[in-house]
C-alpha cells in the first residue's frame, strides 16, 4: 500500500510513541510505502528546526528520520504542482491541497493524516483518507 503522509503524521511517528510510531516502524519494515511531497518535506524540516532542536526527544526522532528517508518516496515538487490549484478551492486550509494534489497524481492508495482539514474534504475524486489507527487496522487485515 502506497500512501501520502501529512507531515503532522510523521513528526508525531518520528518525536512521540503511538499509533503514528507504529506507522513509521511499519514503513522502516516495508509494510507499508509513505509518500513524502517535497511541500511535506520542507515542512517536516522546518517544524524539526523551530520546534525539536533543543528537544532531548531530537536524537531519537533523528534516527528514525535516517531509517526512514531510506524507504520512504520523496516526490518531486513538479509531479505534483500543477494539480495544487484545482484541490486549493476544495480545501478549508489551502496549505494541504499539495497533499491530495501528490495522491491524486500518484495514483497512491490514500492519504494518512488526523488533521481535520484534510479530514473535512468531502469529494475526494477517490483520494481515500485515512486516520493512522485506520491504515494500521488495514495493513493487519491484509497481512492476514
Amino acid at each position: 500500500m502506497r500512501v501520502v503522509v501529512d507531515t503532522n503524521t510523521l513528526l508525531s511517528g518520528l518525536f512521540f510513541p503511538g499509533n503514528e510510531r507504529e506507522l513509521v516502524i511499519s514503513a522502516i519494515h516495508g509494510r507499508v510505502r509513505l509518500l513524502l511531497p517535497e511541500d511535506g518535506s520542507d515542512e517536516l524540516f522546518r517544524v524539526i528546526e523551530e520546534s525539536f532542536r533543543d528537544s532531548p526527544l531530537l536524537d531519537e526522532g533523528l534516527r528514525l528520520l535516517v531509517r526512514l528517508l531510506r524507504v520512504m518516496e520523496q516526490v518531486p515538487r513538479e509531479t505534483y504542482a500543477e494539480r495544487v490549484p484545482r484541490w486549493v478551492a476544495r480545501m478549508r486550509d489551502p496549505a494541504d491541497a499539495f497533499i491530495f494534489a501528490c495522491a491524486e497524481a500518484l495514483h497512491a492508495d490514500g492519504i494518512v493524516s488526523g488533521d481535520r482539514d484534510v479530514l473535512a474534504v468531502q469529494d475526494r475524486e477517490g483520494v481515500q483518507v485515512f486516520r493512522t489507527r485506520q491504515l494500521l487496522n488495514e495493513l493487519r487485515r491484509s497481512e492476514r
